[in-house]
């Protein structure tokens, strides 16, 4: 019997190797971003890129929030290595906020999943002029409905992206304060 325990929790453990809180206070996202957090995140281990980062609530696949920090002229957001024939377009430092947008529905639906833009207005983000998208997606692994916003800007020619997308049934409603909170608190460093 103690060896199934002993395995229990060493499963449970390698599980768990993956995130690390983050939080509360002032977080640094990549070197190129400042945050402050009311409260703890879950940071996951490995980011999309070595210019993203990934942090959680209750668990990815429930509820997630990706920074895309610093994306400069002819970078993608990912790399699809699976989809050489669907590559993510390259960003563009002339890219109006709806081309950016678009460019992040190819991302989101690479997987086969859909994707409808809800919304897409100006809005004010890290301390200047921006954008703020809302949008629907069904995964297609499991067919869960999530709900998600997306604010960007481009300064210098870079693109900083936030996304938070979680299941619409209930972690979104329950959520979406602590992304805004995190929004209004986005600083871009030197």
């Amino acid at each position: 019997m103690s060896r199934w325990l002993l395995l229990l929790l060493l499963t449970l453990l390698a599980g768990c190797a993956g995130m690390a809180k983050v939080g509360p206070g002032e977080v640094t996202v990549r070197d190129s971003l400042a945050v402050t957090l009311d409260g703890a995140w879950n940071q996951h281990a490995i980011g999309l890129t070595r210019k993203s980062e990934v942090w959680t609530l209750d668990g990815l696949p429930l509820d997630r929030l990706v920074f895309f920090v610093g994306i400069a002229d002819g970078e993608a957001l990912a790399e699809l290595a699976q989809r050489k024939d669907r590559q993510i377009p390259k960003f563009r430092a002339s890219m109006q906020a709806h081309e950016v947008v678009e460019m992040y529905e190819v991302f989101a639906t690479h997987d086969g999943s859909s994707f409808q833009r809800l919304q897409l207005a100006p809005a004010r983000f890290a301390g200047g002029d921006g954008f703020r998208f809302e949008f629907s997606r069904v995964r297609k692994a499991d067919e869960l409905e999530m709900r998600g916003i997306g604010y960007g800007a481009v300064r210098a020619g870079k693109l900083y992206l936030l996304i938070f997308e979680a299941a619409r049934s209930h972690y979104y409603a329950r959520n979406v304060g602590r992304f805004e909170a995190v929004v209004q608190s986005v600083r871009i460093r030197g």
